[in-house]
């Protein structure tokens, strides 16, 4: 994902739309495949300060993800919001941290969007809202089959204090 950005260095203050559609392969990111299921769209505006280049989007696209209650795959749609600041290489300093580099008349947005990304991964997926998940007894798929497994009460830190009280 690139910016010809010859233009934006000429006219600083100005602001220039852009619009980016990029297939993404399978990402390793935090011990977990991302695995996109359509290609990322990027949309944004840019501009230039005289020193900095202000990116600001919204990218969307659809990740093949396995839900956390019933092991089931399925595709979650994935929207989000980014604004980063990158800088010529040449000025970055060391307290720019928080900038990207950028070099000629090109801004490459494919780390900036990729941190963006992971940053805003949820920690689980659910399918849909309702799913009932697996049995923890069967293992069955309560969306698809309906199990008649007595559902075990999980030991808490305190059981045994249940086990205590009947013996005195």
């Amino acid at each position: 994902m690139e910016l010809q950005v010859a233009s934006a260095l000429r006219q600083v203050g100005e602001s220039f739309p852009f619009e980016l559609t990029e297939t993404i392969g399978v990402q390793q990111y935090g011990g977990r495949s991302l695995v996109f299921a359509a290609p990322l769209h990027v949309e944004g505006r840019y501009a230039f300060d005289g020193r900095a280049f202000t990116v600001t989007g919204e990218a969307e696209t659809v990740l093949r993800e396995v839900c956390a209650r019933c092991a089931e795959p399925f595709d979650e749609p994935f929207r989000f919001s980014f604004e980063e600041r990158f800088v010529k290489a040449s000025e970055l300093a060391e307290d720019d941290e928080d900038c990207y580099p950028f070099e000629g008349d090109r801004l490459s947005l494919d780390t900036a969007v990729m941190d963006n990304l992971y940053l805003e991964l949820p920690l689980i997926s659910v399918c849909r809202e309702d799913c009932k998940g697996l049995c923890p007894v069967c293992g069955k798929n309560r969306n698809v089959t309906p199990c008649s497994c007595e559902q075990a009460r999980p030991e808490g830190p305190f059981s045994v204090l249940s086990e205590w009280n009947q013996k005195a």
